[in-house]
């Protein structure tokens, strides 16, 4: 095994380099002492980035929000262990460090700028670590970029990333089937959603649309790739060649081919049907837009004229499907046909006054009036809702309450301003100008590839604009870029003249992970000695291993101290007691938990006897001042305090004035809110009957 290999040759990774001067130790055991610590670290750091793949699969059901945090938190783990495992790689054998990376240094910058806003912004502990609903923040962001950057640097090959592609499309593959089977009854478990469109584990259909609309343009891609590649186009002696080499491979490994060709084939099926069922019209507006784009790459680059007639097609079902989706609205003729389908009416009856457009339209709108005042650096990651609440109004007649954009391009500008919103589209900007490149340089077959994988990367650009990212469609887009930045390595490689070879030679990259400087080079001729690598695989060990226990773990912990807090057979004692728990196990995260106290005790306090009124009372006086010091401007916890002291103001009438206090800051922050509105009302008609 990888791992076990990798635990047993930690050793020898630096013996190489410590034992050379050793006259009575051969060049050849040094050598083959390398390559086997080679293949350990590297092996092991391929189990970790392909293991990430398997987070969609996560459920937590002792946790709060089980289809979020548990995949939130197993990502994270994955990456920090395979990350320390990654700098040892990269010091000891330097072929393996990024070249010089337009999109690597894009998604740098993003994140670089996204920390600029979160200081910036109105509450920088919720830009770093989000909430527990969403789980994403810059730490999160910090953590995909670390994910881009190792894969990208050792999947170095087109083998390479038919793996990598072919693991997570069976992981998304599983997931549709799970959605499926339980769409149908198939199977029951409370760790697979369950309502009219599909969630499996993932707990949201349009996760799961954004989810297999991704990983079906992948999937067709790798299967047309295998097609193109044992057609009869390249030169007679060219196919001869290849059918005497086809004629000489064991008959296991023509099977192999053959079975993973048809798993292609099917996975693209089920996540059609998926896709389908799950009834995300973003996620279909993003097909459409995938499949025109792969079809517009194709009539300009391509080479195989079947699969020019194919973009052809493209465009024709696209005209067509526009023809069909204005009949559907103009005429009662397909209604049959319309009323049979969930799906089909979900799409032909989309229009302005659909309330789930009409809610994004509001909130769009609202936080482009905020972008105005906070224009640069916008109000900081994940902050939407504070923008939000500032510009909200109820006269829209829009109930439901926003924490997101549901656009990414309005997300980035109102949370990150000006240079986030400039940093996020050149990430976007670097990968069109690698993909052009790479589709000129590669071979035809290999274009195919390249222009599915550009497929689903405009389809995803399309359908964020009618929704938001999750711990899933992050790593979804991680997949991507890593693809694209490898591809742009590999063309550095082709420039230089360095493509990679058998040979095994290390290369000297260039770039920001070149080491040229002094310091570096001090450092890394520091860890190459004994001690010195010694030394540096303690440190790393002790740093992921504090990284696991103080944040990994204890988030997990405290998520699940607070669900506790919902059984209703236990005393209020003990569910002041898992609250405090949650809150100080993960002071990060700490104010979903404080809110919810705020909540249950406000809508249980009658229920209270005077200990534990009051013992309430002093539990959340305290926790909603460390609350508003966390989220000065938060709105929800202003409103949330008042509507408490209202309910106390009947023993106690001077807590009637605090509550005032809180109404007053908190329609300042949110003033045509429906939870302003109505907090407000009740406290004119409390201090009326005073």
């Amino acid at each position: 095994m990888p791992i076990i290999r990798f635990v047993a040759s930690i050793a020898n990774v630096l013996s190489p380099l410590s034992h050379a001067g050793r006259c009575h130790m051969a060049s050849r055991d040094i050598t083959t002492q390398s390559a086997e610590s080679e293949r350990a670290l590297l092996y092991t750091v391929w189990a970790g980035v392909l293991a990430v793949l398997f987070m969609p699969l996560i459920v937590t059901s002792s946790t709060l929000f089980p289809f979020i945090v548990g995949k939130a938190l197993f990502a994270r783990s994955l990456i920090e262990v395979t990350a320390a495992v990654w700098l040892m790689l990269i010091f000891a054998y330097p072929r393996y460090r990024p070249a010089r990376s337009w999109v690597l240094a894009a998604f740098g910058v993003w994140v670089v700028i996204s920390l600029l806003a979160g200081f910036a912004g109105v509450s920088l502990v919720r830009s770093l670590w989000s909430t527990y609903e969403r789980m994403q923040g810059i730490v999160d962001l910090a953590h995909w970029l670390a994910f881009v950057v190792i894969a990208s640097t050792i999947f170095r090959s087109f083998n390479d990333w038919k793996l990598f592609f072919s693991v997570n499309l069976g992981v998304c593959t599983l997931v549709s089937v799970l959605g499926i089977g339980a769409h149908f009854d198939l199977w029951e478990s409370n760790l697979i959603g369950s309502s009219t469109r599909i969630q499996s584990t993932l707990g949201n259909p349009t996760y799961v649309g954004a989810y297999t609309m991704v990983n079906l343009m992948i999937a067709l891609g790798m299967a047309f790739h295998t097609w193109y590649t044992r057609r009869e186009s390249e030169p007679r002696s060219v196919v001869r060649r290849r059918r005497r080499r086809a004629s000489q491979r064991p008959e296991g490994a023509s099977e192999w081919q053959i079975w993973l060709h048809t798993f292609w084939i099917t996975s693209a099926g089920v996540n059609l049907w998926a896709l389908w069922l799950a009834g995300t019209r973003g996620a279909y507006v993003g097909m459409v837009a995938g499949a025109i784009t792969f079809a517009g790459i194709y009539l300009m680059w391509g080479a195989p004229d079947v699969l020019k007639k194919a973009s052809y097609a493209i465009f024709g079902v696209s005209a067509a499907g526009i023809i069909f989706f204005g009949l559907a609205r103009s005429t009662t003729a397909l209604d049959p046909l319309v009323d049979a389908s969930f799906t089909l009416r979900r799409v032909t009856q989309v229009s302005l006054t659909d309330a789930s457009i009409k809610g994004r339209f509001t909130a769009a709108s609202a936080g482009l009036r905020a972008y105005r005042d906070k224009p640069i650096l916008g109000w900081g990651p994940e902050n939407y809702l504070i923008a939000w609440g500032r510009y909200f109004d109820l006269d829209s007649g829009v109930t439901e309450r926003f924490d997101q954009a549901h656009n990414k391009l309005v997300e980035e500008l109102t949370t990150k301003g000006t240079f986030g919103l400039a940093a996020y589209l050149w990430v976007w900007g670097a990968m069109c100008w690698v993909i052009v490149r790479s589709v000129r340089r590669r071979e035809p077959a290999d274009r195919i590839i390249i222009a599915f994988v550009s497929a689903a990367l405009v389809g995803f650009f399309a359908q964020n604009m009618f929704l938001f990212d999750s711990p899933v469609t992050s790593l979804q887009f991680a997949v991507m870029v890593a693809f694209v930045a490898g591809e742009e390595m590999w063309l550095r490689r082709s420039d230089s003249g360095q493509e990679e070879t058998d040979t095994g030679q290390d290369r000297q990259p260039s770039g920001f992970m070149s080491f040229d400087s002094t310091i570096a080079r001090s450092i890394a001729n520091r860890l190459h000695t004994p001690i010195g690598g010694i030394v540096g695989a303690v440190v790393l060990a002790a740093v992921v291993s504090a990284s696991l226990v103080f944040f990994n773990v204890r988030q997990f912990t405290a998520a699940t101290a607070v669900v506790q807090t919902s059984d209703p057979q236990i005393s209020w004692a003990d569910r002041f007691s898992f609250f405090e728990e949650s809150i100080g196990d993960f002071p990060g995260l700490a104010n979903y938990p404080r809110l919810l106290l705020m909540s249950q005790v406000t809508n249980n306090i009658g229920t209270l006897n005077v200990d534990e009124l009051n013992a309430a009372l002093e539990l959340i006086e305290r926790e909603g001042a460390e609350a508003l010091k966390a989220e000065p401007e938060s709105w929800r916890i202003h409103l949330s305090l008042a509507r408490f002291y209202q309910l106390i103001s009947q023993v106690d009438p001077s807590s009637l004035e605090t509550a005032r206090q809180h109404i007053d800051e908190g329609v300042r922050l949110a003033p045509k809110t429906l939870d302003a509105d109505a907090t407000r009302r009740e406290q004119e008609r409390l201090e009326a009957a005073r």
